[in-house]
Parts: structure tokens; C-alpha cells; sequence
């Protein structure tokens, strides 16, 4: 439980800030995004046998993923049309399905 604490409130602070891009700027942005997929690379390593929900727990992974990819090819100039779709798409499925994923393991105790 501890290891989901310490997981769930960083992660929540760097995707709130990330959703306020006008606010934070792009240098910003681009920083706290490293260092989202820093915690989520670590929280993954460190839990990785102990996962309650296999599938959210991918889930919320592979839409951190969509929304990171399709945000490097967004500032890398990409003009295809459903970029910017696809990259708040993936944000904000990544953030439902973390809370959700914290939501089933503390309640699959």
C-alpha cells in the first residue's frame, strides 16, 4: 500500500501539471513528462510482481506511452491530423485508468 501512495500522488501532481500547459509553458511540459515516465518506469520495476489487475495496470502504461509518443511526434512537426487527438486522448485515458487501477487495488485487498 505504501509503494501505491508513494506512486499514486507524484503521478497525479505531474499529470494535473501537464494538463495545464499555458500555465507551465512547453520546457515544462517536456521536463515533467521525463519525469512521469521516470516514476512510472520505477513504480513498474519495483511492483511488477505484485500487480493486483494485470490488464489496468497495462493499460494505464500503454496510454502514458500513446500520449508521450504522440506528443514527441506533435513537437517534432508531425502535421498528421489525429495527432493532437490521439495525444489528449492517451492523457486523459492515462489518468482515468490510474485512478481506476488504485481505486480496484484498494479495494482487492
Amino acid at each position: 500500500m505504501k509503494k501505491n501512495v508513494l506512486f499514486l500522488v507524484p503521478m497525479l501532481i505531474v499529470a494535473v501539471l501537464l494538463f495545464m500547459l499555458r500555465a507551465t509553458g512547453m520546457t515544462a511540459h517536456i521536463v515533467l513528462s521525463v519525469i512521469g515516465l521516470v516514476v512510472l518506469v520505477s513504480y513498474a520495476l519495483a511492483t511488477k510482481k505484485i500487480w493486483k489487475c494485470p490488464a489496468l495496470e497495462i493499460l494505464h502504461r500503454v496510454c502514458y506511452a500513446i500520449a508521450l509518443i504522440s506528443g514527441i511526434a506533435l513537437k517534432g512537426g508531425c502535421t498528421f491530423a489525429p495527432m493532437p487527438i490521439a495525444h489528449k486522448v492517451g492523457a486523459v485515458l492515462f489518468v482515468v485508468l490510474l485512478i481506476a487501477t488504485e481505486i480496484h487495488k484498494s479495494i482487492k485487498k
